[in-house]
């Protein structure tokens, strides 16, 4: 059944010029541009952990690749290749046809090679590796912030976290089948001087930039783009602030570079000295009590 399974998996594979040997062999062999750099980025979805049976396994096997592309687009990369490991309690075709759906409909939209992986049994659970290039000097980082850098971030955010606690709304698309930011990363990449994916919720992940560029930001609640669905809900704060699952990107740069914003970007806030990330409604700051998702809890 597993060799059933890998032989499907590769009768639905395309590739392109820069993959010599892909599946069916020890390991892959890709053709590099030596005018760029490598760009890798690996996550793990686990059964009862990132996703339960609410979720389809088509949309499963979207989610499952665009963790890892969104990653790519916060460094500015181009995605080139993935890998895919593959932890079955048991092989089921029906289940794998539908994954392999999602996951080479969206690797199909973005020109991304499949080019091995491995299968086992076990608790369900999938692990992509992403591969891609990008050029020197267009490389994004957490950083390379600077004080006075605007902040902004792409789309909306809160809306896959208010879709965790509503099942039944309109919004589980973007908790299911979060679209990775690749288009408007190739445009910022020109400009922008730090940039994060949204995983972990707002607060986290630009915490993390002010944390490796040695700086702090003010970001004004008001500002941040949300769906007004979600706006309607008492909870609205903490879905956009500490929900995560967004994969939007989080961005700086300078304000001399303003005009050069693409349209589905909104300003939120400005980089300071220190001081960590601070919200403000209005004049007046907030206290933010939980900041993000936590990936190691201390439950005992």
């Amino acid at each position: 059944m597993e060799f059933d399974l890998i032989a499907f998996i590769k009768s639905k594979t395309k590739y392109d010029k820069s993959v010599i040997l892909g599946i069916n062999d020890d390991a892959a062999v890709l053709s590099l541009n030596p005018n760029k750099q490598l760009v890798v980025s690996t996550d793990t979805l686990v059964d009862g952990v990132h996703f339960d049976n609410k979720i389809s396994p088509q949309q499963l096997g979207h989610k499952s690749l665009a963790v890892n592309l969104s990653d790519l687009a916060a460094m500015g990369a181009t995605p080139k290749w993935f890998t895919l490991n593959l932890t079955l309690p048991k092989i089921e075709m029906p289940w794998i046809k539908e994954f392999v759906k999602g996951l080479l409909k969206l690797a199909n939209n973005h020109k991304v090679n499949l080019v091995g992986g491995d299968t086992t049994q076990g608790p369900l659970s999938i692990t992509i590796t992403a591969f891609g290039e990008v050029e020197t000097d267009l490389l994004l980082t957490r950083y390379s912030a600077q004080t006075k850098n605007l902040i902004a971030v792409t789309g909306q955010l809160g809306s896959a976290a208010f879709a965790l606690d509503h099942p039944e709304s309109e919004l589980t698309k973007a908790l299911f089948t979060p679209e990775p930011q690749l288009e408007i990363s190739q445009q910022i990449r020109e400009f922008a001087t730090s940039c994060i994916d949204i995983s972990d919720g707002l607060l986290a992940d630009l915490g993390h930039i002010c944390h490796q560029s040695q700086k702090g930001a003010k970001i004004s609640l008001e500002q941040i783009p949300v769906n007004s669905l979600v706006k309607k809900s008492p909870q609205w704060s903490h879905y956009v602030l500490s929900g995560g699952d967004d994969y939007q990107l989080c961005f700086t740069f300078n304000p001399s570079d303003l005009t050069k914003l693409p349209d589905n970007c909104t300003i939120i806030g400005q980089i300071c000295c220190s001081g960590g990330v601070r919200v403000y409604s209005g004049n007046k700051e907030i206290q933010i009590y939980q900041k993000g998702y936590v990936h190691f809890s201390n439950n005992g």
